[in-house]
């Protein structure tokens, strides 16, 4: 690869939630194999750091006093539409302003200018914000971002099309200085070029693959309490991820008296739930504490998963893993995860995950994620067949490759060699 020189790159994300951590770590690596240097703006600038060292070669290592500056973004806060991060017409021009002030600040201490900001989450910088001249004006630099919620440019022409794509902030999306937009649901890519006139790359949806040198309790722990049983895992327990539906399918599994153990980990926003569905949850977690409920792991406190190795300890226990989502159109890093270890995947059928699912046979779909769904796909899943009883033959070395780093590699250093 040609290696660049001298370039640098602000990496700037308000978010710390789900894998925006993992993102912010794989772009800052990916940019430093590139050659550039980074100034990182994010809420949690140490573990940013952390995570980059165990990221990175050694050599690189040695050197990220050198080659990288990391400081403190403040968290972005929900927007006063449905409580959503994805920002309002206050907050958005907030965080361009507030973010190009930290940028600012950094470069002078870092004793670099910016070449390139790059957005890991650019919805934030886009929503309620019409105006191609708020990142020209305010930022002044090139800029580019991966847009993650995207599906809106599927719709057919209409007049709530239009408004939609107004309220979305599309139109900041022609800013003379955005080089380039990178989505990871490729489906729309035709329509995106021609509303913003801009090129629009598909991205990797890219994840880590190292394990811990031994196994971590957790992960340790769950193979215990399985005894044996098929593990159907998810990790992250949201709504739109089917976490009522997994816990609702180990029920249904208990009372049929079926071989599998579920695994539901990671940190669950109670406000996501109501009234009804929290007492369900509450319910479950005292009786799984009781020792009345022997095929779900669910700890209410349990918080974060601490690190990717963590998570990835986790993950490899699963025979099953869980991306039957509710309502959800956009990729996952659950299928990146599964592809990795290898392991066969339960999706909701249709849109950017169902789609995948059924085009590299990396598992099986299912209508809705409802627990008789779920349940009637478990024991295909659990020998690798589909339906008919024929091996799945999964691609997952193709899906390792089209979601691989070197190919996150190319697609940054062709933007930075665009500076």
């Amino acid at each position: 690869m040609k290696i660049l020189r001298g370039k640098t790159v602000a990496l700037i994300d308000p978010l710390w939630i789900g894998h925006h951590p993992m993102y912010f770590c794989q772009f800052a690596a990916s940019f430093l194999r590139c050659g550039a240097c980074v100034i990182g703006l994010c809420p949690e600038p140490e573990q940013a750091l952390d995570d980059l060292r165990q990221s990175v070669d050694p050599d690189t290592a040695g050197q990220l006093d050198d080659l990288v500056h990391f400081e403190y973004l403040a968290p972005g806060k929900r927007s006063f539409f449905n409580g959503r991060f994805e920002g309002d017409p206050l907050r958005t021009f907030q965080r361009w302003r507030n973010a190009i002030r930290l940028l600012d600040q950094a470069e002078t201490r870092f004793g670099r200018g910016t070449d390139l900001a790059y957005f890991p989450y650019l919805d934030s910088f886009l929503r309620f914000l019409p105006l191609p001249s708020v990142p020209d004006i305010l930022l002044g630099r090139p800029w580019s971002g991966l847009y993650l919620r995207n599906h809106h440019f599927g719709e057919p022409p209409s007049i709530h099309q239009s408004l939609r794509s107004l309220a979305k902030g599309d139109a900041l999306l022609r800013s003379r200085n955005c080089l380039q937009i990178g989505v990871l649901d490729e489906r729309f890519i035709p329509e995106m070029k021609t509303l913003t006139g801009r090129p629009v790359i598909a991205y990797p949806d890219v994840t880590q693959a190292d394990l811990p040198a031994a196994p971590t309790a957790l992960a340790q722990q769950v193979k215990t309490n399985a005894r044996g049983r098929k593990i159907v895992g998810m990790i992250g327990l949201e709504r739109r991820k089917g976490f009522l539906s997994v816990i609702r399918t180990a029920k249904l599994a208990r009372q049929d008296n079926l071989p599998f153990y579920f695994v539901c980990a990671g940190t669950m926003n109670p406000e996501e739930y109501n009234a009804e569905e929290t007492r369900e949850i509450q319910e479950t977690a005292r009786a799984i504490a009781a020792g009345t409920i022997d095929n779900l792991h669910f700890d209410p406190n349990a918080g974060r998963i601490p690190s990717e190795l963590d998570y990835n300890s986790l993950f490899a226990t699963f025979d099953i893993a869980w991306a039957a989502y509710q309502d959800f159109q956009g990729s996952s890093g659950t299928l990146s995860k599964a592809a990795v270890f290898e392991i066969p995947t339960i999706a909701t059928a249709g849109e950017c995950i169902g789609n995948r699912v059924q085009s590299y046979r990396i598992g099986l779909t299912i209508p809705e994620p409802t627990p008789e769904n779920a349940i009637a796909a478990l024991p295909f899943l659990a020998q690798a067949t589909d339906r008919d009883n024929r091996p799945l033959n999964p691609r997952f070395a193709d899906y390792r490759n089209d979601h691989s780093l070197a190919r996150l590699d190319s697609i940054l250093m062709n933007l930075l060699e665009s500076v």
